[in-house]
């Protein structure tokens, strides 16, 4: 809590810093006048800037400073501290004995005040960008740095120039700061993303000497040391900013000729990091600080030198966009598609504002303007993507309604086994979501039709109007096809609104995406329910009896191809699933370890954790229910209680199981084993489906070489006088899988069962 509120302060003040930074050069205009006390003691004019306001207007080096905004020259404070004339709106000068007067007028001038807008909001934003997406990263914390002192080193250039104490202040201590930040960071960086580690203890003593020169120039504020503690502390500002950069691309350059034969991610990314940076900072260092720093004199003027400088956050933005540095180029491209979108607008509206008001037009207006506009209008537009589904429920609460439908029904859709759960799983719940009188899904064969309904709606008429291609124009219903092939074709019908007006077209559109899902699930039901069809059909013509050889290869293939299926699904589950999330456990728990989390972080990362774990054994127990190996370790009685007692903690009624004479029973071989151990298994998972029993019993139990099986429940029964055993279980084949176990082992099953009082299985198996 303590930490998060210093970040708010400290973010609180730097924007506060800028702030006043971008009001100094917006209010006042650029000068560019060098002066200095002559031997009569009256402020002379030294040089002048051609890039200033001054350069316009008839004076001269040599003239003499009078007023200065109707006040003596060394009234003001900007002359006192740095030997320059700014912040003025009028100036009085005399020349050869004539006086002069000059009104200032604030004009927009390109090197400090567009160029360096630019480049603090593009510095500024990618900073922003990296500290709010991919703030548990170090390395991204410290690049986030990086970018925030070039912002503030961009936005403080206008009001340094200016002859405010605080814009020098801020740009000193950042372009030290600037070089020694990127070195941090790429010591990090490289150590978190290539697992290449250099020593990280000689930064304290950079950081020391960044901090001696934070102290130092506190003096600009004092006026009676400022000039002093600029002229002395200045050089060594860029003395320090070369050697930084030196630092880094001999880093860079050291670990590309290290690591150039190696195809990896760290080898292809030192070169584009090292072009970045030489692009970005050696024109500005080689034509205008290393001449300055040797012989004071400038081969290039800093105002364009220092453009190639708005490469840096550019050349970040590209590699950060393209996921080369941290995975977050898709919010990079939805911000640049949102700025495309507001420049045409944005554009029309300065040009508008400059033909309203020409009289009041100045470029650096115009520029701000369209500037704050793109922006604003971009911060807009990708801010409804993620706004408006949060305030969906109150802005749009139709829409709202119908897609938490649609969620709702797709994720019920999972769990349709058969065309008669269409009305309780789809139909009411298009009912009551569009207000219809009601709905129905027709599925039209060649030779009948089968109609599923829900509401005020008359299949007969729906099936009488469907035989005569009258139903797709009908007035009174809307027709959606779902699915057609030669078997069948199924249509969805809806009636009109019970207010009698008929769907909109964005309630047309959630029905075909509803639809669209639907036709998916009804296809994969209608091949289950032939396919069941066809097994049961299958199994219905099967002989009973044990004595039926030519039909036991059949049995003896299919329980193999189960087997081997079911071994080859545990297998791969074991393989792949099963390690991907023991790796991904690991891969959290290392996180909790190397990054430093808030306590609600490191609780959802635990909650992770342990929800992965769960997942974890739950694969276990599949694959175990699979293919359970421990039969050949432990013996079918001890694999048996063991899966039991876990089955236990999910089943909604008591299991017991009693062994007797286990010594007999473990000398059978291990494919009985396994046919028994499926056997169970299908009790089991009938019980669980069928019975509403709150006790279960299995019992094992072998003499005079017969093994005896038996099952038994408290639980609702059935008559099995009347209803086929197999229709315990809702397919039937379950039952009839089990069934030809017994059979292929040579064994007997005995049914007894009765409404109300349980159900009780006995299968005898010679040994």
């Amino acid at each position: 809590m303590k930490k998060d509120w210093c970040l708010g302060l400290g973010i609180l003040v730097l924007f506060a810093c800028i702030l006043w930074c971008l009001t100094v050069a917006f209010r006042f205009p650029y000068l560019g006048l060098y002066v200095d006390l002559n031997g009569q003691r009256e402020w002379e004019i030294t040089d002048i800037d051609r890039q200033g306001s001054a350069s316009k207007l008839n004076i001269q080096v040599g003239d003499k400073i009078e007023l200065i905004d109707g006040r003596p020259p060394g009234d003001s404070l900007v002359v006192q501290k740095w030997r320059t004339v700014e912040q003025a709106r009028e100036l009085v000068i005399t020349r050869d004995g004539q006086r002069l007067s000059f009104a200032i007028v604030k004009d927009g001038i390109l090197a400090y005040d567009v160029v360096p807008l630019i480049g603090s909001l593009t510095s500024l934003f990618m900073s922003a960008l990296l500290i709010t997406r991919v703030r548990q990263s170090p390395s991204a914390r410290l690049l986030s740095l990086v970018f925030l002192a070039c912002g503030l080193i961009w936005a403080s250039q206008g009001a340094s120039v200016r002859g405010d104490a605080l814009g020098k202040f801020l740009i000193a201590n950042f372009m030290m700061a600037l070089q020694i930040l990127f070195l941090h960071f790429l010591l990090v960086f490289f150590k978190e993303k290539g697992s290449f580690s250099l020593p990280l203890g000689f930064m304290k003593y950079l950081y020391a000497v960044l901090f001696a020169g934070f102290l130092i120039r506190i003096l600009y504020f004092i006026p009676p040391w400022a000039y002093f503690a600029y002229l002395t502390h200045n050089p060594l500002t860029l003395t320090f900013f070369v050697f930084g950069f030196v630092l880094n691309i001999s880093l860079l350059g050291y670990l590309y000729v290290r690591h150039r034969q190696e195809k990896t991610y760290f080898a292809s990314i030192l070169r584009s990091v090292w072009v970045c940076l030489f692009i970005s900072f050696a024109p500005f260092i080689c034509f205008t600080v290393l001449p300055k720093l040797i012989g004071n004199v400038q081969v290039a003027q800093s105002e364009y030198t220092s453009i190639f400088i708005l490469f840096f956050p550019l050349c970040f933005a590209y590699l950060i966009m393209s996921d080369q540095l941290y995975d977050i180029g898709n919010v990079l491209r939805r911000l640049l598609f949102a700025i495309a979108m507001a420049v045409i607008p944005c554009g029309v509206l300065t040009g508008l504002y400059a033909t309203i008001f020409p009289d009041d037009l100045h470029l650096q207006h115009l520029v701000f303007l369209f500037a704050a506009s793109v922006g604003l209008v971009a911060l807009v537009l990708y801010s409804a993507e993620y706004f408006t589904p949060r305030l969906e429920r109150l802005v749009f609460p139709r829409r709202h309604a119908l897609q938490a439908s649609l969620k709702k029904m797709s994720r019920r859709l999972e769990q349709i086994s058969s065309f008669g759960e269409l009305k309780d799983v789809l139909l009411t719940d298009i009912v009551s979501t569009l207000e219809i009188a009601g709905a129905a899904i027709v599925f039209q064969y060649p030779d009948a039709v089968e109609t599923v309904a829900e509401g005020a709606i008359d299949p007969g008429e729906i099936e009488q109007l469907l035989a005569s291609s009258a139903l797709m124009n009908h007035p009174g219903y809307t027709c959606l096809e779902i699915n057609r092939h030669e078997e069948y074709a199924s249509y969805m019908i809806l009636t009109r609104k019970k207010t009698n007006m008929r769907l909109v077209e964005e309630e047309l559109q959630w029905l075909r995406l509803i639809t669209t899902y639907l036709a998916v699930s009804m296809e994969n039901l209608h091949l289950t329910r032939k396919l069941t069809l066809r097994l049961q059909q299958l199994a219905s013509r099967l002989p009973a009896e044990q004595e039926a050889p030519d039909i036991q290869w059949f049995r003896k293939l299919m329980f193999e191809l189960q087997e081997t299926e079911r071994i080859r699904i545990a297998s791969d589950l074991h393989d792949t699933t099963m390690q991907d999330l023991f790796f991904l456990k690991r891969r959290f728990a290392a996180l909790l370890e190397k990054v430093a989390l808030n306590p609600d972080e490191q609780a959802h990362v635990n909650n992770i954790i342990n929800f992965v774990e769960l997942i974890h054994v739950n694969l276990r127990q599949s694959c175990f229910e699979l293919n359970p190996s421990m039969l050949n370790d432990i013996g079918l009685v001890a694999t048996v209680r063991m899966w039991l007692d876990q089955e236990a903690y999910h089943s909604p009624f008591q299991i017991e199981f009693i062994t007797e004479n286990t010594a007999v029973i473990e000398q059978v071989d291990i494919l009985k084993k396994k046919h028994i151990f499926r056997i169970i298994q299908e009790w089991l998972n009938n019980a669980k489906k069928h019975s509403q029993a709150s006790r279960v019993t299995f019992k094992m139990e072998a003499a005079d070489h017969v093994f005896c099986l038996l099952y038994e429940d408290d639980g609702v029964g059935f008559d099995d006088q009347v209803v086929e055993p197999r229709e315990h279980n809702r397919s039937g084949i379950g039952m009839e899988q089990l069934k030809g176990r017994v059979h292929f082992l040579h064994g007997k099953m005995e049914l007894k069962a009765s409404p109300g009082e349980g159900v009780k299985y006995r299968v005898t198996l010679p040994v």
